[in-house]
């Protein structure tokens, strides 16, 4: 693949909405500092804690330390599905935000994302009752077709992610919406995508939502940090800002699919929780409201997707959801 072919990655919006697996029973688990390191010989919580120190940091720059780490957990713990998991991350992660990288290498770009698809898969085998995990395997795979224009690729990730939604659908409907939300505006495959947002957000409300006027205020009292639909939610300790995050690709999707107006009491659903104001990224969802959407919307709709906006905040595909502090 050349320099241009991994160029075009950047269009390719990619997320990682929540972790890749629990890092632990019990997600109160304060990381260290993102400055801390891990000691010679460190071992497997702390491979994990640099790891969650450096994403909740957002410190884009020290993903390989984060890498050497945890490949050194691994030659100590080769069985450990939590490893297999936070590396793929990692590779996901690094080809997501490749812009954030000065000096972006294309030899270790081309690699990062077969590579997530297939440490996700790694994690799967161990841990086949984790339920996050088929989701990563499903979105890696279909960019890694993507990038490869290898439609066997893609439909295998897409059969991956109907399965993964099935398992998981407050989860795994984000995760499908991604692999397909920078398809064109009309196609089946965007149309399906978007549909995948709104299945998400019925399952997380247990309603379902009205497409026209999806207001959720009436739904905040089900706001929940513990069991499996905390992953909805603010309150997650793994990812803080997964509801303004969930609410920003919902704004978005609406006005690349021209529905502005349900696309404002969208993007007004992010401001419904209490972190809103220490969102890092609250800045950007707000340059866009204020923005004139229906020019936004119609660039979406011309012939030429090289000007299309952003569906997430630009270059960024995964910290807008888990970052705790502004880039470093």
């Amino acid at each position: 693949m050349n320099t241009q072919s991994i160029l075009r990655t950047a269009l390719l919006i990619i997320v990682l909405p929540a972790a890749p697996a629990c890092s632990s029973s019990d997600d109160s688990a304060v990381p260290p500092p993102a400055d801390a390191g891990v000691p010679p010989g460190g071992g497997t919580r702390a491979a994990i804690d640099l790891f969650w120190a450096t994403y909740h940091g957002n410190d884009y720059a020290r993903i390989p330390d984060v890498q050497a780490a945890l490949q050194a957990a691994i030659d100590r713990d080769p069985n450990d599905a939590e490893l297999y998991a936070y590396l793929a991350a990692t590779h996901f992660w690094h080809i997501g935000e490749y812009k954030r990288d000065p000096h972006p290498d294309p030899a270790v770009l081309q690699q990062d994302m077969p590579m997530a698809a297939q440490l996700f898969q790694k994690a799967s085998d161990l841990d086949p009752n984790e339920d996050h995990l088929p989701g990563f395997v499903g979105v890696t795979t279909v960019h890694a077709g993507q990038l490869a224009n290898d439609p066997t690729l893609i439909a295998l990730g897409d059969r991956i992610l109907d399965r993964s939604v099935y398992r998981f659908p407050e989860f795994n409907n984000f995760n499908r919406w991604a692999a397909h939300n920078h398809d064109p505006k009309d196609s089946p495959s965007y149309r399906a995508a978007l549909d995948s947002l709104w299945q998400l957000v019925d399952a997380c409300v247990g309603a379902s939502i009205d497409r026209s006027h999806p207001d959720l205020t009436p739904y905040v009292s089900l706001q929940i940090s513990v069991g499996r639909k905390r992953v909805c939610w603010w309150g997650n300790d793994l990812a803080p800002y997964a509801w303004e995050g969930i609410m920003l690709n919902l704004g978005n999707g609406l006005v690349k699919a021209g529905q502005i107006d349900a696309a404002r009491i969208a993007y007004a659903n992010a401001k419904l929780p209490p972190d809103y104001d220490t969102w890092p990224y609250r800045a950007e969802l707000e340059a866009i409201v204020a923005s004139d959407l229906a020019a936004r919307a119609a660039l979406f709709a011309d012939a030429d997707p090289s000007n299309d906006p952003p569906i997430t905040i630009k270059d960024r595909g995964c910290v807008y959801c888990h970052a705790r502090v502004a880039e470093r």
